[in-house]
Formats: structure tokens, C-alpha cells, sequence
């Protein structure tokens, strides 16, 4: 892979002195080591006129490249690229200016997948969804009719309400647990998340594996535990259910039946197959521990 020209990092280029170097080379391999190409000589003083004209040519290809982008594009160009997002040059306004319209720098989107990666990019937060109720009643979460709620577990305090009132506007009704403070320009506002409690639960699934169509062998136990525990993203208040646990195991497998699930939390046994029921307020957690495959034939 070349190291210039267009790169997933951007556009990268040729160095005239690498041009250079590379007619040179070229030249040796064409007439032989021997071959007389200083600066001072006439060879040499040609070879500076095509990398020159060379050199030339990677700095309009790089102009070009960076003409595309609102972020370096300037000028009649900067236009173009308004005009494909609609957004018109205020008269007398400056590259500057017209670039942050079109970018939305220091803008918010207000949309639901908007608040959710913005929440979810704060470090420490290994949990996150936003829920909105946007009927005119109470609904099966709890959650008032037009309100929100942002269930996140870890993240600084201070950073979150940060990160909320960019896209909340006041008068909001906002669904959740713990208090959040969010002071700018003087200006206080209160903001409530969920801070999901944490259910461990545990789990033994009972598997009936066998050859496939092709004669291969089914897969191991851990094996099927590790899948399990990676294809098993539970939000806050999912139940641990037959069908998901079902559903993650057999469409990884095609030579692995679930029979059952046992589950239980905070310590009481259920019969099989009775889904683990968590609240909204909660979050089931399997840890590899807490689960146990057993095979059957």
C-alpha cells in the first residue's frame, strides 16, 4: 500500500525530495549506477524541472482533496459546499463563520440517536440508552406521558448533565432516579438520569447439540457460553427470557437445540423455562460464573 495520496487518515503528500529520489532511481535502473546525475549536471538540472512539475501536481491533487472538506475548503468553494446542505452565505459573512453553519460546529442535532452517542462517548460510561415516552399517558416503563429518560451507568456526574443540556431544552419532563446539576453562566438547571441498579442473575441453559447437515461437530460448551455471553445486550428492565436466550445460541449454532433456562435472582429458585424478571429501573448482569451450559444428548 502506498504511503501517499488518499489514506484512511486523509491526504498524504509526495515530498518533492522523495520525487526526486525516485527519478534517480529510475535513471539508475535504466543506464546503470554510473550514470551522471548531480545537481550541476545536465541530467541532474532536467531531473529538477520533472520532480518540480511533479511536485506541482500532488499540491493541486492535495488542493483538490482538501476542497471537499467544509473544515479546509475556502472561499467559491466553501459555496459549493453550503449549497449542498442548503445553507446559503450570510452576506459578508466569513469563511469562518459560514464554516461552523456548515458543520454545525457547537451545535446540537436534538434527536434521540444525537443524546444516545453523545452519552455513550463520555469516559467511564460502559452503559447507556435513552427511552422517551412520547404518547399522552403513563406508559409500561413508568415514564409520564412526553417525558424522557436517560439510563446510564458510570460517567462522571458533572460531564453528563454537560452533555444532556446541550439537547434538553428546559420544561422537559425529565424520568430517573439520581439528581444531576448542570451550571452555565450562572444559570442552574437540574437534570434526572436512571442509574440502572445492577441484577445479578444466574443461569443454566440446557443444550442438545449434534452433527450438522455436513458432518461437522457441534461446538463445545464454552464455546456456547462464550456466545452467550457476548450476543446477550440486555437494556435496562429486559427480563432474561427463554426466547432471548434461545435466539442468541441457535442463530450462532445450527447444530445446537436450547432445551431450557433456569434462571433466578437475588437468590430464589424458578422453574424453567419462567422468565427472570428485572425492573426498569434495573439491569440484568450474566457473568461467565453465574452461567452454566450443560449438554445433553
Amino acid at each position: 500500500m502506498t504511503d501517499y495520496g488518499v489514506l484512511p487518515t486523509g491526504f498524504s503528500r509526495k515530498p518533492l525530495t522523495t520525487i526526486l529520489a525516485e527519478i534517480e532511481a529510475a535513471l539508475i535502473t535504466e543506464f546503470g549506477p554510473g550514470v551522471i546525475q548531480t545537481p550541476q549536471s545536465p541530467l541532474g538540472q532536467v531531473n529538477g524541472v520533472f520532480s518540480e512539475g511533479a511536485a506541482k501536481t500532488w499540491e493541486l491533487s492535495e488542493d483538490i482533496y482538501q476542497s471537499l472538506d467544509p473544515d479546509q475548503a475556502e472561499g467559491i468553494r466553501l459555496d459549493i459546499l453550503g449549497r449542498i446542505r442548503r445553507i446559503a452565505r450570510a452576506a459578508g459573512e466569513a469563511d469562518e463563520a459560514y464554516r461552523r453553519a456548515i458543520t454545525n460546529e457547537g451545535q446540537a442535532r436534538i434527536d434521540m440517536q444525537d443524546i444516545s452517542r453523545t452519552i455513550a462517548a463520555i469516559d467511564g460510561v460502559t452503559y447507556s440508552h435513552v427511552w422517551v415516552n412520547d404518547t399522552g399517558a403513563m406508559d409500561a416503563n413508568g415514564m409520564p406521558a412526553g417525558s424522557i429518560c436517560i439510563a446510564v451507568t458510570g460517567g462522571d456526574d458533572a460531564e453528563i448533565a454537560a452533555a444532556i443540556r446541550q439537547y434538553i431544552v428546559p420544561g422537559v419532563t425529565q424520568f430517573g432516579t439520581t439528581a444531576i446539576e448542570s451550571v452555565v453562566d450562572g444559570y442552574c438547571r437540574t437534570f434526572r438520569i436512571l442509574r440502572p441498579i445492577d441484577v445479578s442473575v444466574e443461569l443454566e441453559v440446557t443444550v442438545r447439540p449434534f452433527k450438522d447437515n455436513l458432518g461437522c461437530p457441534p461446538p463445545s460448551a464454552t464455546a456456547i457460553k462464550t456466545t452467550l455471553l457476548n450476543g446477550l445486550f440486555l437494556l435496562n428492565g429486559d427480563d432474561v427470557t427463554f426466547y432471548r436466550v434461545r435466539s442468541v445460541i441457535e442463530a450462532a449454532f445450527t447444530n445446537v437445540e436450547v432445551l431450557t433456562i433456569n434462571g433466578s435472582r437475588d437468590g430464589i429458585p424458578q422453574s424453567d423455562n419462567t422468565d427472570v424478571v428485572i425492573g426498569f429501573i434495573e439491569r440484568a448482569s450474566l457473568s461467565s460464573d453465574n452461567l452454566v451450559i450443560t449438554p445433553v444428548a
